[in-house]
């Protein structure tokens, strides 16, 4: 494996934060207003690997456009995130993961990649970053 794209990977991985499954939704809409640079919000175990995606966009119009809000906020976060993101080591060279990025449905494309080292989460890359790289 090359250097040079293990490099290129690393330096567009951006921070996003994250959540245990245990979380409800109204502690991720927390953690969303808490984070509003973030286009994401990781879903983790207890070691730190990533269990899914909650994509702020979305997540935010399912919490305002519900009739029971308290219901809502109620509920576990883990019912409205993406149980099967993409998720790449680090060490993934970028041409592999863009083509597996854009290879996903139309509503998924621009969803956020989960980075991992080892298998614990590292960091996210957005498709407008993979596309520029």
């Amino acid at each position: 494996m090359s250097t040079a794209l293990v490099n290129v990977l690393s330096n567009i991985v951006r921070s996003a934060p994250a959540i245990f499954a245990s979380r409800t939704c109204r502690e991720a809409l927390r953690v969303m207003f808490q984070h509003p640079e973030s286009k994401c919000i990781i879903v983790c175990n207890a070691t730190n690997e990533p269990l899914g995606l909650l994509m702020c966009d979305r997540f935010f119009l399912k919490a305002t456009g519900r009739s029971g809000v308290d219901l809502f906020y109620k509920e576990p976060a883990m019912k409205l995130m993406n149980k099967t993101p993409l998720i790449f080591d680090i060490s993934t060279p970028l041409e592999s993961v863009l083509a597996t990025a854009m290879s996903r449905p139309d509503p998924m494309k621009n969803d956020c990649v989960i980075i991992t080292r080892k298998g614990k989460f590292a960091g996210v890359v957005y498709i407008s970053d993979l596309k520029r790289s």
